[in-house]
């Protein structure tokens, strides 16, 4: 994931840009990040996650998205335009056009050695301000780790690994068997 340059970008720079870039592209309160195709890894992880989350979530007033959907986190003094890896939303959500503008239930954000400073720190941080009930980093390496938002603060709530069977701190009965996420990964 690159950062182009130090200079501080409009949202409308940002729309330009993303129009003509070949990639993800996130704006970042005046920052861009650009980052190119992802690995196959991280796509067969991203479409285990969100067929589990499908299943999960069919039928009911929630629904999984991927990094194809914009989130606009914003305030009167930031803005924020991401496209995490997997989010879930529900009813009650606001959208602008195509863009989500309220915060989802859950996130997963799968991190490579690029992205890795920008998940842990630059987005937790914002997805605590903007109030995401549950955060996950999911690491290619074969462990998620669980953050829950208390009182508004992000609290490390779980690390699974291995055999470990991830349950999410929003839907009690979420639950995900780690080796069906990292088979023949």
């Amino acid at each position: 994931m690159d950062i182009i340059n130090e200079n501080i970008y409009t949202e409308a720079d940002f729309e330009e840009i993303e129009k003509n870039f070949n990639g993800k592209a996130e704006f970042d309160n005046g920052f861009i990040f650009l980052s190119s195709s992802t690995s196959i890894e991280h796509n067969r992880i991203k479409r285990k996650i969100l067929s589990k989350l499908d299943e999960y979530f069919r039928g009911s007033k929630c629904e999984p998205f991927d990094e194809q959907i914009e989130v606009i986190f914003q305030n009167k003094d930031e803005l924020y335009k991401y496209k995490p890896d997997i989010f879930v939303m529900c009813e009650n959500s606001t959208k602008k056009g195509e863009s989500f503008t309220s915060a989802p239930k859950i996130i997963f954000e799968i991190v490579s050695k690029s992205t890795s400073s920008h998940d842990y720190i630059t987005k937790l941080a914002v997805y605590q301000k903007f109030k995401v009930q549950e955060y996950n980093i999911v690491e290619q390496s074969g462990k998620i780790i669980q953050y829950s938002l208390v009182d508004g603060q992000y609290i490390i709530s779980d690390a699974y690994k291995n055999d470990d069977a991830y349950v999410s701190s929003v839907f009690n009965d979420l639950k995900i068997n780690l080796k069906e996420i990292y088979d023949l990964i």
